[in-house]
């Protein structure tokens, strides 16, 4: 197996893993905050999708799918997510007012999305000739090259996930 081959099969397994988890539940469940400082589930799926579509971009230059596909039109952001703070239309570093905020979207229409951005994500993956897993494609960025960004598509979304799932505990032992 060789280096492309294992980021294929780990971001799989941790998709797989990530819609056993989610694919199930109902509206109530993915809005439903632990607190008020707390992400709801919903928010933290779209996010996932989110740094992945933007991972993609990264990588391949090529236009996000949550703008050239409209979603970024049916999925509103915050009002305060603008200016300066444009580059966090991924939901990182928002406040928990903007959290609060965005309304999460249906779960069908977050899944469609995903799988949108996932076929991309492995299109791209399996174009990527190994012997550039080194090179740097954001210059403003030049501590993460090709592998950081690869490696990153897999712990982000395997970490959100164990949050995910913490969260579906807790709001079952709140009987929510």
């Amino acid at each position: 197996m060789n280096a492309i081959d294992f980021v294929e099969m780990a971001a799989t397994q941790s998709r797989n893993a990530t819609l056993a988890l989610v694919s199930n539940l109902e509206r109530d469940q993915l809005t439903w905050r632990a607190g008020p400082e707390a992400n709801p589930v919903g928010f933290l799926i779209w996010h996932v999708f989110r740094t992945e579509d933007r991972y993609v971009r990264m990588l391949t230059g090529e236009e996000e799918t949550y703008t050239a596909d409209g979603w970024s039109a049916k999925w509103p952001l915050p009002g305060t997510i603008t200016g300066d703070r444009a580059a966090l239309t991924t939901g990182n570093s928002w406040t928990s007012d903007e959290v609060g905020a965005f309304n999460v979207p249906p779960l069908d229409e977050l899944l469609a999305y995903g799988e949108t951005v996932r076929s991309r994500a492995m299109d791209m993956v399996r174009g990527i000739d190994p012997d550039t897993l080194e090179d740097v494609p954001n210059q403003e960025r030049p501590e993460w090259v090709k592998a950081t960004y690869l490696r990153s598509m897999i712990t982000h979304e395997f970490g959100h996930q164990q949050q995910m799932d913490y969260i579906i505990g807790l709001q079952k032992a709140a009987g929510a």
